[in-house]
């Protein structure tokens, strides 16, 4: 990207922020029910309260509670420091237009670093300017582990193992959906090397327990499970494929367990991370696709709809774009989320038809997009997890963690 270029795609992000932050800002309307065409306050409401912790002088988790990992929990915090005390609503103004801006910076990286490792047709990455990408970057912090994410791929590629471990181990604490990265990344690092890549191991892990710790050592076990005991108790919510497909049996006179329904799509959620231990991914391109696999696979069969994990797929998915067709999927993906949420729900209500169109049409399109990945991937499978389980057990017993069998 030439200087005229990264000087027009930073013009073009400070009008957005500006338009968005001030004439915007109300979505065309003076009324409090209408459509979040640009805004949507509720969530950044909530980060605003969940930083609080910072000029109330107290502990995150412990006095303020947080259903996020400890990285946004720290910046909601954090952006205090620029806001003087004033009235809630001023509060409230400036806290949710800094942390727009910050996103919106974070966009500006992804699209850079898209561009850098785009072989070809490096406009792509300004897909990520399309209106569902934009809309969740400014409303939502999801750009952050995205952009994490791409970075570890990028520092993969180049070797540079011990970045990759310490951007997934941040990104974790992020989003924690980075994890599910580490097993495709040392699957592909051991087709390549025959090793298990420690570096990578202990860079995440380390890096993980350092960013955890505080809340460890201030508000105990407790406080560091709060915010995944308190998703991983929800159930199926809105328009996810789970209660889509519930609704669908429900329609043919068929009523299955939610129970038993919920435990189905949670193995199929994380089906591709165990796989790819015994998966041959000894390229680049397969390195990709199985990127894709895993992060679509979580969004698909997950029981919440959480429309803004577009932003998760979205880089990985321009990198594997090779002709018109995947831009194409790529387009409709970013629109039909868009116009499902914040469009569909708010004009129509969260139990309207239009909205529960606009969620089959998004796992349409999802499974269009992990059946092209499957076929690209060209999965075979080889004794991966054999070798690396292996060179674990060698390596434990080289350090005296574990001792022979007589």
């Amino acid at each position: 990207m030439n200087k005229k270029q990264t000087y027009i795609l930073i013009a073009a992000l400070i009008v957005i922020w500006f338009l968005f932050s001030s004439i915007l800002r109300a979505n065309l309307s003076d009324s409090p029910d209408c459509v979040r065409w640009f805004n949507d306050h509720n969530d950044r409401w909530i980060y605003m309260l969940r930083g609080e912790w910072f000029p109330q002088h107290s502990l995150p988790y412990v006095d303020v509670p947080s259903e996020y990992p400890q990285i946004p929990t720290y910046l909601f915090g954090l952006l205090y420091l620029f806001i003087p005390t004033t009235d809630v609503q001023r509060v409230y103004f400036l806290h949710s237009s800094i942390f727009s801006l910050l996103m919106l910076i974070s966009l500006f990286f992804t699209i850079r670093m898209l561009y850098a490792m785009l072989p070809e047709r490096k406009w792509l990455a300004y897909l990520m300017l399309l209106p569902g990408t934009l809309y969740f970057t400014y409303n939502r912090f999801d750009i952050l582990p995205a952009f994490l994410a791409l970075w570890s791929l990028w520092s993969l590629r180049r070797q540079k193992f011990v970045v990759t471990g310490i951007l997934l181990g941040i990104g974790a604490l992020t989003k924690w959906y980075p994890v599910l990265l580490l097993p495709v990344y040392l699957s592909y690092d051991y087709a390549l090397h025959k090793r298990v890549n420690w570096k990578m191991i202990l860079a995440f892990t380390v890096t993980g327990t350092l960013i955890a710790l505080p809340t460890l050592l201030t508000g105990g076990l407790a406080a560091l499970l709060s915010p995944y005991l308190l998703h991983a108790g929800r159930g199926l919510e809105q328009v996810s494929l789970p209660v889509l497909l519930r609704l669908l049996f429900w329609n043919i006179d068929l009523y299955p367990s939610t129970v038993l329904l919920t435990y189905i799509f949670l193995a199929l959620q994380f089906l591709p991370t165990p796989l790819s231990l015994f998966a041959r991914i000894d390229t680049e391109e397969k390195l990709l696709q199985w990127s894709i696999l895993i992060i679509g696979t979580f969004i698909l069969f997950s029981r919440i709809y959480s429309p803004q994990w577009l932003l998760w797929l979205m880089p990985f998915l321009i990198l594997a774009a090779r002709n018109w067709f995947d831009v194409a999927w790529i387009i409709v993906y970013n629109l039909v989320t868009y116009l499902t949420f914040p469009t569909a729900v708010d004009l129509y209500g969260i139990d309207s038809l239009a909205f529960k169109i606009g969620g089959a049409a998004t796992a349409a399109v999802l499974t269009v997009v992990l059946g092209l990945a499957i076929a690209r991937a060209k999965v075979k499978f080889s004794w991966n997890f054999l070798d690396l389980l292996t060179e674990l057990v060698k390596a434990l017993r080289r350090s005296g963690l574990a001792k022979k069998a007589p």
